[in-house]
């Protein structure tokens, strides 16, 4: 009996450790599933004729595309990571708005250190985004069949990611009007293109 006492801190020991390595990964699972480091700026720019920005008469409020059905345009948009950690971006995830056809990436100074880089300069994924650092994301989109009077857009890009073990999705926002960026109408009235916020462009 007397030997019962060692055995019983032993268990209890034991017993605590478990406990402590359960929560430690149960609050690394949480942690994991939650981080959220990616986010995108204020850079944007049309990178094809057939993409345009309308104006409200006071500043640009959104990106329209310009083209025949089947026809491309093009929009740079920068993505950062802020986080602590590396981050993967895989690409363009399965579930996107109709009409979002790829999407691929550069440095943030491509050829001849022109900010967003050129068409040549476009890479695919996947890319490593290190803390701190950030990419310019190429995004390819193709004029639909449109009705008369139809209206649609694109106001966010869903890209697969991954970081610290798990695989996430990150919808980068088009609408966040707070940060400068613009959703792309992809079918639209035909008295929109009296609104060109630059009609000599």
């Amino acid at each position: 009996m007397r030997r019962s006492g060692p055995r019983k801190r032993a268990t209890w020991v034991v017993g605590c450790a478990v406990l402590v390595v359960a929560a430690v990964v149960a609050g690394w699972v949480v942690y994991s599933s939650r981080y959220a480091p990616l986010s995108t700026g204020s850079f944007m720019a049309p990178e094809t004729r057939s993409v345009k920005a309308l104006t409200d008469g006071v500043t640009p409020t959104r990106y329209i595309v310009d083209a025949a059905v089947g026809r491309h345009g093009r929009l740079a948009y920068d993505l950062e990571n802020y986080g602590r950690f590396t981050v993967r971006v895989d690409g363009l995830a399965s579930d996107h708005a109709y009409g979002l056809t790829a999407v691929g990436w550069v440095p943030p100074s491509g050829n001849g250190e022109l900010m967003g880089g050129y068409a040549s300069d476009v890479r695919p994924f996947p890319v490593t985004i290190k803390p701190g650092e950030w990419v310019v994301l190429w995004v390819t989109v193709t004029k639909p069949r449109c009705q008369e009077g139809q209206t649609s857009g694109i106001e966010e890009i869903p890209l697969r990611w991954s970081a610290l073990g798990r695989h996430h999705v990150y919808k980068l926002p088009l609408s966040d009007t707070a940060g400068g960026i613009r959703e792309i109408a992809m079918c639209h009235p035909a008295e929109a293109l009296r609104h060109l916020y630059d009609p000599e462009s």
